[in-house]
């Protein structure tokens, strides 16, 4: 006896559900005889791809088409009710070289047999080799006017840019629960089994859109019991029930991990599957972030996931409980769990693992808060920031004294000869290690011109130095004194009063040790290197200037690297200033 799904597979356009407006398309094409030469479906499993293509391919060919399907009565229908050599369908995935592509393009020449058109059904092309789909561009691109290509494919990225230019294409869609759900009853009412609406649509959710893979699960549940309830249906599907979901998800958002690790440890003890829990409580969570972000009536009229009526009542209530910053963490750190759950040896550990580190991650963010918090309180920091100032002297001139007399030298007197005027200090231990020339005999006499200097005799220029030699040139070294920690404090509480998923992301760089400085034309944003990609996004930019702006700030966001970066660049650049000049760079 056949499954359901190869049993009750669409013969017409009519019996294809959920797929309207492609259905509307295809049936208009035959009925105004204005036949394409290649047709692309793409779409998700079992979602009536390849029907569509078989129910096309004979009502191009039919005699008599009745709006649009074929009529099953014609020599034409009848003939391409069996097998025929008109119809050739090809899995790409097993014959996917370019010999195979070669043997089409050589048949495409001959004629249909019994039929109008020669059609080519190619299923999940995207398997086809570089060399096979370069051997039937020509061909697909201006095939003969008796053929017709169609080609299907869960994965129309992997299509060269080449073939998608040249097919009609067809997004298929996947079907609403509540659609699918009426079918699966219309076919347990042929088969005369015994079911109750709830149960109907329960196996729609757990066919997520796939007609394939829910009238699969309807197979399973067939013979299961007398009656199938939903009960039956989570018993042998191995889902866990709403109410343990909405548990779960409390005790991950309230970060209680006894109660998340009993829920979990009762599933396990119940037989449920953790992958499909781990799918279910994603659901769950996306339903409760779509009622944050737009209400409750809103979010049911727009349709939730998998969510019955007695669902919705918890959805609102854990919607109303919890932030849109936790519910969005919660439901990235599930996604990135369901894809290590394909590939887990013990999925118990590996979603334990998950949730844990869910629920632990959010206690230390929340403690990194509060630390912040607890800093900005303690620091005190004026209201009004600073601007940085320049803290270092000029360097000395070579060609004078490096620091002024105690005392006012005497004017010279006619007695007084050049030996007897004062000579000025010896420098300190800090400035240059050549001796300065003394100063003319007479004020009035003009100095005289500076000896060369020797090589030994360069002057040596530390941080400082280089920063008080050219502001222009090392603007970066004059800012080191101020944090700005009372600024970081004032965008950190703006950003947490936000509910805006972006806004977490920004507090969670921020927390990875970037300082705030406040330059003279803008807020610099100093950051170590493991997050200065991220903090050069321009989304978070834009959140940046956002809370800027919400504090009155007019200065705009800049992205930086740390101090010591920054200083290495300025050392590189006046090596290249200074050398010409015989300076030393002390680095």
């Amino acid at each position: 006896m056949a499954t359901l799904y190869r049993k009750y597979r669409s013969q017409r356009f009519e019996d294809v559900i959920g797929q309207d407006p492609i259905v509307t398309t295809l049936t208009n094409q035959i009925k105004l005889n204005r036949i394409g030469h290649a047709y692309l479906f793409t779409g998700s499993r079992g979602v009536g791809k390849t029907s569509c293509a078989r129910i096309f391919a004979r009502a191009v060919n039919c005699l008599h088409p009745v709006n649009g399907s074929p009529c099953g009565e014609c020599e034409a229908c009848k003939k391409l009710a069996a097998d025929n050599v008109d119809i050739i369908e090809m899995d790409a995935a097993s014959n996917n070289g370019v010999d195979d592509a070669r043997d089409i393009r050589e048949k495409v020449k001959y004629l249909p047999v019994a039929c109008k058109y020669k059609v080519y059904i190619i299923d999940e092309v995207h398997m086809l080799t570089g060399g096979a789909f370069n051997a039937l561009l020509k061909t697909i691109e201006e095939p003969p006017e008796h053929v017709i290509f169609i080609l299907a494919t869960t994965e129309p990225q992997k299509l060269p840019q080449t073939i998608l230019s040249r097919c009609i294409r067809f997004d298929f869609r996947l079907v609403p629960t509540d659609i699918l759900a009426k079918h699966i009853a219309r076919i347990y009412d042929a088969e005369g089994i015994k079911y109750t609406p709830d149960a109907a649509e329960e196996i729609a959710r757990l066919g997520e859109g796939s007609v394939r893979d829910a009238l699969s699960v309807a197979d399973t549940l067939a013979s299961a019991a007398e009656e199938i309830t939903p009960e039956v249906v989570l018993a042998l599907t191995g889902a866990g029930d709403n109410a343990a979901i909405s548990a779960l998800f409390d005790n991950t958002a309230s970060r209680d991990l006894t109660g998340v690790l009993t829920v979990i440890d009762k599933l396990v003890k119940s037989g449920k599957s953790m992958s499909a829990v781990c799918r279910q409580l994603i659901d769950y969570t996306r339903n409760v972030l779509v009622c944050k972000s737009v209400g409750k009536d809103k979010a049911v009229a727009g349709g939730l996931i998998n969510a019955d009526k007695a669902t919705v009542q918890n959805i609102a209530q854990s919607a109303d409980k919890y932030s849109m910053t936790e519910i969005s963490r919660i439901l990235t750190e599930l996604g990135n769990a369901e894809s290590g759950l394909k590939y887990s040896v013990n999925p118990r550990v590996f979603l334990e693992t998950a949730l844990i580190k869910t629920v632990c991650g959010g206690q230390k963010e929340d403690d990194i808060l509060r630390r912040l918090t607890a800093l900005e309180n303690s620091a005190g920091i004026p209201a009004e920031q600073k601007k940085n100032k320049i803290t270092s002297q000029p360097a000395a001139n070579p060609t004078e004294p490096t620091t002024a007399p105690t005392k006012p030298i005497a004017q010279p007197t006619a007695q007084a000869k050049p030996t007897e005027q004062p000579k000025p200090k010896a420098p300190p231990q800090s400035v240059p290690d050549y001796e300065p020339e003394p100063p003319p005999e007479t004020y009035n006499a003009p100095p005289p011109e500076p000896a060369p200097m020797r090589a030994a005799q360069k002057p040596r220029v530390g941080k400082s130095e280089v920063a008080a030699a050219d502001e222009g040139e090392f603007w970066h070294l004059k800012a080191t004194a101020e944090q700005g920690l009372e600024l970081q404090g004032k965008i950190v509480r703006t950003l947490r009063k936000s509910d805006a998923p972006s806004s977490a992301r920004v507090m969670r760089l921020l927390s990875h040790g970037v300082t705030v400085r406040e330059r003279d034309e803008y807020i610099a944003f100093v950051s170590p290197d493991d997050v200065f990609l991220a903090m050069g996004d321009p989304s978070v930019k834009s959140v940046l200037e956002q809370a800027l702006d919400a504090l009155g700030v007019k200065k705009r966001a800049h992205i930086e690297r740390t101090e010591d970066d920054l200083y290495q660049q300025d050392i590189a650049r006046a090596k290249v200033l200074f050398t010409r000049d015989g300076v030393i760079i002390a680095e």
